[in-house]
Formats: C-alpha cells, sequence, structure tokens
C-alpha cells in the first residue's frame, strides 16, 4: 500500500471516528434533558450527515481528479 493510500485510510478512520462520537454525544446531550427535541429530530440529524458527506466526496479532488489541462504540453 502506498504513503498516499494509508493517509486516505487513516483519514477515513478519523472521520468515521469523529461521526460516530457526535452522534453517542448527541444521543447522551438527549438522555440527559440538555436537548429536548431530540427524541423527534435524531433522522434529520442523520440526513444532514449523510448529505454532508455526500457533498465532502463531491468537492473532494485527489491527485488523479486534477485537472490536467492546466499543465502546458511541453511539461
Amino acid at each position: 500500500m502506498d504513503e498516499h493510500k494509508e493517509k486516505e485510510d487513516r483519514r477515513g478512520m478519523v472521520i468515521g471516528g469523529l461521526i460516530v462520537l457526535g452522534i453517542g454525544l448527541v444521543f447522551l446531550l438527549g438522555n440527559l434533558g440538555v436537548i429536548p427535541f431530540i427524541d423527534k429530530t435524531w433522522p434529520l440529524i442523520l440526513v444532514v450527515i449523510g448529505v454532508a458527506l455526500l457533498v465532502g466526496a463531491a468537492v473532494k479532488k485527489g491527485p488523479e481528479h486534477e485537472n490536467k489541462s492546466d499543465i502546458p504540453p511541453w511539461n
């Protein structure tokens, strides 16, 4: 596995962990009564997270997705 792939895998694991941690924190705060409306709106939170992940994936540009037309033909 090359270095770029390892960094990408590590980044994905960190992001996944942060998402799980955030969801757990929201549910904990809901159980403690800090967020009283969580019992009705938790599906909306999952939808927002899903949309954010899709937008992030669409915007992400790696070396294989860079625009090659910016490179002069003599390089």
